[in-house]
């Protein structure tokens, strides 16, 4: 390949690298890893976000260039794309807090039942690794199964965030077809795609290392997650303020 072709590479790459840690699709991810706190685990669930939102990139240059000769869009479309991002990442924040919220009293009701010679127990957190497609956690507030289902629903998350149109990576690949076909386009989608994907995964396992630090115990956990709510959904916020 020439160095042109390296160069188009390179170019979506870095498109799809600083995709991937808009404060959206940061704020995304830390919501569904918030609770693992194991760096691998947190890895493969930002692996599956990001495929689905690769998926729905891709559908997007097949869609609106390659079959509509499409670079530009009605700015609506960017609005209710906008606009579902920030009812979806809300939503996940307020999933958030309320898991945190549900942890905190459920460790304040173990401490209140069983006085303080039941301190030991209070601070459980135990997990079990069934294989990596059929992980299974049991917390001091019960077991979460982390099997195919959940890793699909993952992927139907991330793809829901790319309602809008992603206009960087189609304005690019309207520039490199022209010149260098099909071939150089789907280089540099692959290229693109391998960038959201290590990104997204690299995110999500340092927010799952991250919170495997501070949960020293079921109080800290839970109270990280409360906060991480909160974060989230003043991003969300932030998001819906752009759109005034």
């Amino acid at each position: 390949m020439s160095g042109a072709v390296y160069g188009a590479m390179a170019t979506a790459a870095v498109l799809g690298a600083t995709h991937a840690i808009e404060p959206d699709h940061v704020a995304g991810i830390s919501s569904l890893t918030s609770r693992y706190g194991d760096s691998r685990l947190s890895a493969l669930v930002g692996a599956c976000f990001s495929l689905g939102h690769v998926v729905l990139v891709v559908c997007w240059l097949g869609l609106g260039y390659l079959l509509l000769g499409r670079t530009s869009f009605p700015a609506i479309l960017n609005t209710v794309g906008t606009v579902g991002v920030v009812v979806l990442l809300g939503a996940l924040g307020c999933a958030t807090v309320w898991s945190g919220v549900r942890s905190l009293r459920h460790q304040y009701g173990r401490e209140h039942d069983h006085g303080a010679h039941d301190h030991g127990d209070a601070h459980s957190h135990f997990h079990r690794h069934g294989g990596l497609l059929g992980h299974t956690h049991t917390h001091a507030n019960g077991d979460h199964d982390h099997g195919v289902r959940t890793y699909l629903r993952t992927g139907v998350v991330g793809a829901l965030f790319t309602l809008s149109p992603p206009m960087s990576m189609i304005l690019f690949a309207s520039t490199l077809l022209p010149t260098h076909g099909v071939d150089v386009v789907a280089a540099s989608v692959g290229a693109y795609a391998v960038a959201i994907v290590g990104t997204m995964s690299l995110v999500g396992a340092g927010v799952g290392s991250l919170f495997g630090l501070v949960s020293i115990d079921a109080r800290t956990a839970g109270t990280a997650r409360t906060v991480t709510g909160v974060l989230i959904v003043g991003v969300a916020a932030w998001v819906g303020l752009g759109l005034a």
